[in-house]
């Protein structure tokens, strides 16, 4: 048996998707994958349009709260930061508005289903007290569409025009996995990554346009 020492470095140094099947019998299935594969990037673009970010917050204790934040730029987007945690909101909250003020983010647009509103309220106000920050735009809204349809209908442009940094299945673990593994039929266990990544896809290709509010 693998000492916890043993196992992380296996984990580090290994790729995920060997991983899973060699030390957790997760095989992925290959033909079933959603997402065939995942355009990188060595160096963002010099002149690029503003920052944002998405944020879906956690439904259930199983869920992962998932805040992806890109550089926009002639309608691509070039992943620069990941928060994907278990975390209550409590702790989240903070880490967010944190995120947020690191990456110089413009936009943030964040789901206001299960509690996302009080959230994103949150967040505006930890962006005040603590860092003296207006100048982000915190925005909510009510998701009502299908989450597998809206997932799969934007695939094709999550991987044709979604570049990530060319280390991010080490960078992002969990997050690599979730959307390594993302299958097109059946169901999924975990999906966080998916959809969160196809909220920001939606922003770029709807400009806001899905039932937006202001905090």
């Amino acid at each position: 048996m693998l000492s916890e020492k043993s196992y992380e470095s296996v984990r580090v140094n290994m790729v995920p998707e060997i991983f899973r099947a060699n030390y957790h019998q997760e095989p992925i299935d290959q033909k079933g994958k959603l997402y065939k594969y995942f355009q990188t990037y060595d160096k963002l673009p010099e002149n690029y349009e503003r920052i944002i970010c998405y944020v879906d917050t956690a439904d259930e204790g199983n869920d992962y709260l998932c805040a992806i934040v890109g550089v926009e730029y002639e309608g691509e987007v070039y992943i620069i930061d990941i928060l994907y945690t278990k975390g209550g909101m409590e702790v989240t909250e903070s880490q967010t508005a944190e995120l947020l003020v690191r990456n110089k983010v413009s936009y943030c647009k964040i789901e206001s289903n299960n509690g996302g509103r009080g959230f994103a309220r949150n967040v505006e106000m930890i962006l005040w007290e603590y860092y003296r920050k207006r100048s982000i735009d915190i925005q909510w809204f009510h998701q009502s569409k299908n989450k597998k349809a809206r997932i799969i209908a934007n695939s094709s442009f999550v991987i044709n025009h979604i570049y990530f940094s060319e280390d991010w299945r080490y960078r992002w673990a969990k997050y690599y996995e979730s959307m390594n593994s993302y299958q097109k039929e059946g169901r999924n266990r975990n999906d966080d990554g998916p959809d969160a990544t196809t909220g920001l896809a939606e922003m770029v290709n709807e400009g806001f346009e899905l039932r937006i509010g202001r905090v």
